[in-house]
């Protein structure tokens, strides 16, 4: 199986990665081809290819590094981000793909990978101990997820994500929530990480300077805040009223 080695080595690869294997365009094109119907080698999407696994007969790369390596500038975000850090109590068959370059939606074997459109570029690295794997920190997870509201997740599940997260950077947080610059993401990160303070163990401190860049206009935290909400006025923010009484109520419950 002549360059199949070289190329599962690769987990993703494009064309242009081949070619650097075989060497000549026409022999590069036929060695795909010939790998696919032997079907040790399938097409993901346009210019984008994993090697079959003889054994499992599932490709070499995840879904996260699928998403990392649809173009040069993309990155898991979001939702999926949580599920990366292991802060989900379930998995998804749908992966966020944060990039500045546009690509088209598609499905692969199950699992539908979006695009979400984005100039930001901080925040984001490479997982250590899964090759080929960019992501959002949790710190700009959070902040993404919260701007996000009622589009990705629902507040519920933002907020039992946050709960799994053991700790966060208040000062990164500022810095990037500075970077977004973004009046009502200020008053709605600050209210979602106020009511989650002892999970996270935040600083009075870090929430003083959030509220210094709180102004008077007053927002909804979410689309349910508008059809029964509560006002709550240190955030200038409305709410939904079942949050509150959740929190109430499990606050009872550790006493």
């Amino acid at each position: 199986m002549l360059g199949y080695k070289e190329l599962s080595e690769k987990v993703l690869f494009n064309f242009n990665d081949a070619y650097t294997v075989f060497k000549n365009k026409a022999t590069t094109y036929s060695a795909l081809r010939r790998l696919m119907n032997q079907g040790l080698l399938r097409k993901i999407r346009n210019d984008l290819y994993s090697c079959v696994n003889p054994m499992t007969q599932e490709i070499f790369a995840n879904k996260f590094q699928i998403a990392s390596s649809i173009n040069s500038d993309s990155y898991v975000s979001h939702y999926s981000a949580f599920e990366i850090y292991g802060h989900t109590n379930q998995v998804y068959n749908v992966v966020y793909v944060s990039s500045s370059i546009h690509f088209n939606n598609f499905s692969f074997e199950g699992i539908k990978y979006i695009c979400i459109k984005t100039d930001k570029k901080f925040g984001v690295g490479e997982i250590a101990y899964s090759y080929k794997t960019k992501v959002t920190d949790i710190e700009r997870t959070i902040i993404d997820s919260i701007h996000s509201i009622d589009k990705i997740s629902s507040l519920d599940e933002i907020i039992n994500n946050i709960k799994l997260v053991k700790k966060i950077d208040e000062e990164k947080m500022l810095k990037y929530l500075k970077k977004y610059n973004i009046q009502s993401l200020y008053q709605k990160v600050a209210f979602i990480l106020f009511i989650l303070k002892d999970y996270l163990k935040l600083k009075e401190d870090f929430f003083s300077k959030l509220k210094a860049n709180i102004n008077k206009s007053i927002r909804y935290l979410n689309n349910e805040s508008k059809i029964e909400g509560e006002y709550i006025s240190s955030f200038r923010l409305v709410v939904p009223k079942w949050l509150l009484h959740k929190e109430e109520e499990e606050n009872k419950n550790e006493l």
